[in-house]
């Protein structure tokens, strides 16, 4: 069976079922994902360790680690430096020590 025979049969029988059966079938195979993800993990952490180095990246991601940077969010750096000329420099050292005085 080609590829699109497999997405229209797919298709098909999707629209064949209603809304609240998808939601208990969707429901079933999360519970199923739940259920196996210690195991799964587990294994995936196992290949890590035999030097997989897609599980290594993997289980990094999991962890909070390492993230996927595409190259849009690679290069968006936020730079939050406030720039003070030598003039705005010398009023703000001027003002704090006259509030220094004032206390």
């Amino acid at each position: 069976m080609s590829r699109r025979q497999t997405q229209a049969l797919a298709k098909s029988a999707f629209k064949a079922l209603p809304p609240a059966l998808l939601e208990e079938k969707r429901q079933a195979v999360i519970a199923d994902a739940v259920e196996v993800a210690p195991r799964v993990l587990k294994a995936v952490v196992e290949e890590a360790l035999n030097g997989d180095m897609r599980a290594a990246r993997l289980v990094l991601e999991i962890a909070g680690v390492t993230q996927r940077l595409t190259p849009a969010a690679a290069v968006q750096i936020n730079n939050n430096i406030p720039l003070i000329t030598p003039g705005e420099l010398e009023r703000l050292e001027r003002e704090l020590r006259e509030v220094g005085e004032d206390v």
